[in-house]
């Protein structure tokens, strides 16, 4: 069978289940500044622990997302050249679109998907907590789904886009154990402590309370979207 029809249908299947509420949703879940709280609480996970050489770790983060987002963008996207369905000469007449959105020209991989499977995949190997690891992954897998739900993207897109995410995090967490064991002297901290990961030396609390920041967030979000919802509907 043809992957490439099978995944144009896969997709028309998924975007077709769409409602004006959830329309707002995604609109708006996929917007980077709706997660600057999960950011900031992601930063203060770091830095509260690590202190000044938590810049190690935040330098570790921001060269995974470039390099995972290059990966996407600026090698896979210019080489394979495959329209978004948003922008298919043929898609673009089937696929629901949210508020004139429609991306760029191409969309083999989604940068979306590699980016946040990349942030969600190193704190889950750095940190090793269940319940932020778990917050993380449902983040980013959400944040999949809605490119899918907005048309811009295939399925396929998002599936290679994540498991770019997820290998270079993975590639990179390698590097991050020693560069961490070279270049920091923390008490009582050794490769065996480190690989157990850093909820051991943060505790249950602090990781936790990173992932409830995400939870209510996207509770927010719900809510938001619901006035909006009620409010376009009495102005029109």
């Amino acid at each position: 069978m043809d992957l490439d029809f099978l995944d144009k249908q896969i997709t028309l299947c998924i975007n077709a289940i769409h409602s004006g509420y959830f329309d707002i949703f995604f609109y708006n879940f996929t917007a980077k500044l709706v997660w600057l709280p999960l950011y900031a609480a992601l930063a203060w996970l770091i830095f509260g622990r690590q202190g000044g050489r938590g810049l190690v770790t935040v330098i570790f983060i921001a060269l995974i997302v470039t390099a995972a987002d290059q990966c996407a963008s600026g090698i896979l996207k210019p080489i394979v050249e495959r329209f978004r369905p948003s922008r298919d000469p043929v898609m673009q007449y089937l696929v629901h679109t949210v508020n004139g959105y429609r991306g760029g020209a191409y969309g083999f991989a989604s940068s979306h998907a590699a980016n946040t499977f990349a942030v969600a995949t190193f704190f889950a190997l750095v940190v090793k907590n269940g319940f932020l690891s778990l917050s993380l992954l449902i983040w980013a897998a959400a944040n999949a789904y809605s490119r899918i739900y907005l048309g811009v993207h295939y399925l396929g897109d998002v599936l290679c886009g994540a498991l770019i995410g997820v290998v270079v995090a993975a590639i990179a967490y390698q590097f991050y154990l020693r560069a961490v064991l070279r270049f920091f002297v923390i008490q009582h901290h050794n490769k065996r402590t480190l690989k157990a990961g850093l909820a051991k030396m943060f505790g249950i609390g602090q990781p936790a309370v990173v992932g409830v920041i995400f939870w209510v967030t996207t509770a927010l979000l719900f809510i938001v979207s619901k006035l909006m919802l009620g409010y376009n509907g009495a102005s029109c």
